[in-house]
């Protein structure tokens, strides 16, 4: 109990001491994203105001210039305007019809020029009222709202109806509500009882805006003098960053909201995704150690101890809950039943069979090695310990095929492919651990999968090769052949187990010669002497077992069992 309690104590202080050291981490790892979050997003509107500004800069000197360059129109300075006051002068007062047409040619020329070098958004016109002239810069556009027609049309009837006032002494443009939702914002003069000026959609003026914010999601509104919109989509700046400026040449503002900060925001709802499921796997990986620990260890353990006090020769035995680990309940019941049977055989009539008995005992302490289960399962622990959870899992998996075979099998004969099976586990398990310290090969005829034997008299030998032949300086090779063969007109086994080690000794090949002999002397491969006495108990002198060295290198070990198969010229004649 007391180890039992060190043990615990142990792995409890382990996962404190997980915990301990991913707790800080995970503490450090949230409060550098909130601040990363934070930081970024700064940046971003910081940005977003720069392109702000710059953009309302550039708009701000356009508009200066097109005042500039309508006042000096309406002056009569510079070269191109000299040229286009005369051509609205000889518009108006030329009476041929293809004079007035080419004037009206020239001026359009001049209007568009004006429109390529501020932008196409704006559009130049001159109206002539007594003659209903309209000359405009740009080609019919905005099919949305039935063509640049219905912005000329609403124009030249609000001029005509003197609805529009023109503010040639003014900087300021000013916001129209069209007909049919035709609005623009428009600045024009008055020269010679023509109207010169310029106009531009409100959605035109405040277009790039709406890309400021790469990858996300930014919406730019415009406002008049009033704070009414005029301009842009349905206000909406709940959960957004927003951003006010005010034109200096134009009566109107704009408010810019972030409403998404596109990848970077897309990239902190994955490394919240990412640290959810770094938590999950630190509860899943903290809750299966402790299972296993409670669920495989603790009745290991307690089977453990029960084995020391049999060695000892106490037969009082510690309870395994079935709730703990079923097979090994089994075999602690099955060892507890076996006791009582040998108590009661003292007799010496019943000599014969208490040896019988004596090697089913050592057939299950050779069964039930703690040693090697203890190892795999701290091969388990430091694996899950490290991180590496696929080969934990792999090892685990076949370190419970390997028990559930011992446990269920008990003395009862096994097929050739069931032992097979076990020892291909058993070799897996040693894979995981020693890695490329061996090869191994298994072959066996189809048609003696089928045939019963009795278990583990081939795990025996592989066993010895895996303990007196493998040598991490060189890489060994085991071979298990099982196959079928006809002894004086029987069928027979032919079970081979091959290494390429250094081979049996001298001493211990001359002690093997006497297989009688061997079984009833006291010696340190109590592996091969129970394999030998179970084979005599089962078989009698029928089976035959050969222990050898290779020509050039390694351990043979052959035996020869006999089997139920029909003999080859028995299956003839009835053929």
């Amino acid at each position: 109990m007391e180890e039992e309690r060190r043990e615990h104590n142990s792995i409890s202080r382990r996962l404190r001491q997980l915990i301990a050291a991913i707790v800080p981490l995970s503490v450090i790892y949230i409060c550098v994203s909130i601040f990363g979050t934070y930081y970024f997003r700064m940046k971003i509107v910081d940005y977003t105001e720069t392109f702000v500004d710059y953009y309302m800069e550039k708009i701000e000197t356009t508009v200066s210039n097109i005042n500039r360059r309508m006042g000096m129109l309406i002056l009569g300075e510079g070269e191109t305007e000299i040229e286009a006051n005369s051509y609205i002068s000889e518009i108006q007062t030329t009476e041929n019809i293809a004079f007035r047409n080419y004037f009206i040619s020239r001026l359009r020329d001049v209007l568009q020029m004006y429109s390529m070098e501020y932008g196409n958004e704006y559009h130049f016109f001159a109206f002539f009222p007594a003659d209903s002239y309209y000359i405009y810069s740009n080609a019919d556009e905005y099919p949305d709202k039935g063509g640049s027609d219905k912005y000329h049309n609403d124009i030249t009837d609000k001029l005509s109806k003197g609805e529009l006032i023109p503010n040639s002494g003014s900087p300021y443009w000013q916001f129209v509500e069209g007909e049919e939702g035709c609005n623009y914002i428009i600045k024009f003069y008055s020269i010679k009882e023509i109207y010169v000026g310029c106009w531009i959609r409100p959605d035109d003026l405040i277009a790039p805006l709406e890309n400021a914010v790469k990858d996300g999601k930014n919406s730019a509104l415009l406002f008049d003098g009033d704070n009414k919109q005029i301009a842009g989509k349905k206000e909406d700046i709940a959960g957004g960053a927003v951003i006010e400026r005010k034109f200096v040449n134009l009566p109107f503002h704009v408010r810019m909201v972030i409403h998404d900060y596109g990848l970077f925001q897309t990239t902190i709802g994955i490394q919240l995704v990412l640290l959810g499921i770094a938590f999950s796997m630190l509860f899943v990986t903290l809750s299966s150690t402790y299972s296993l620990y409670n669920r495989v260890m603790k009745p290991i353990r307690k089977f453990s101890d029960n084995l020391e006090r049999l060695s000892k020769g106490i037969t009082g035995m510690e309870d395994i809950s079935v709730s703990e680990l079923t097979e090994l309940e089994q075999a602690n019941t099955e060892f507890r039943q076996l006791l009582k049977r040998i108590n009661s055989l003292q007799d010496e009539v019943y000599e014969s069979e208490i040896k019988k008995q004596l090697v089913y005992m050592e057939y299950l302490k050779l069964q039930i090695e703690p040693h090697f289960y203890l190892n795999c399962l701290n091969f388990i622990y430091n694996m899950i310990d490290l991180g590496k959870t696929e080969q934990a899992s792999r090892m685990a998996v076949m370190t419970s095929e390997y028990m559930r075979y011992l446990f269920h099998k008990g003395q009862e004969p096994v097929t050739v492919s069931e032992e097979l099976k076990h020892i291909g586990h058993y070799l897996e398990i040693q894979k995981l651990r020693f890695e490329h310290a061996f090869d191994y090969y298994i072959e066996c005829e189809e048609e003696v999968k089928a045939e019963k034997i009795p278990p583990l008299i081939i795990q025996t030998f592989v066993e010895n090769c895996m303990k007196y032949a493998v040598d991490l300086n060189s890489r060994l090779s085991i071979t298990v052949t099982v196959f079928s063969e006809e002894t004086e007109g029987a069928p027979y086994l032919n079970i081979c187990v091959i290494d390429s080690g250094p081979g049996f000794s001298g001493e211990i090949l001359e002690q093997l010669s006497d297989r009688k002999k061997y079984m009833e002397q006291e010696n340190n491969h109590i592996g091969i002497a129970n394999t030998l006495k179970r084979l005599y108990y089962t078989y009698g002198e029928r089976a035959e077992i050969a222990f050898y060295n290779a020509p050039v290198k390694g351990a043979v070990v052959d035996m020869h069992i006999p089997c139920k198969r029909e003999p080859e010229a028995l299956r003839q004649e009835e053929f």
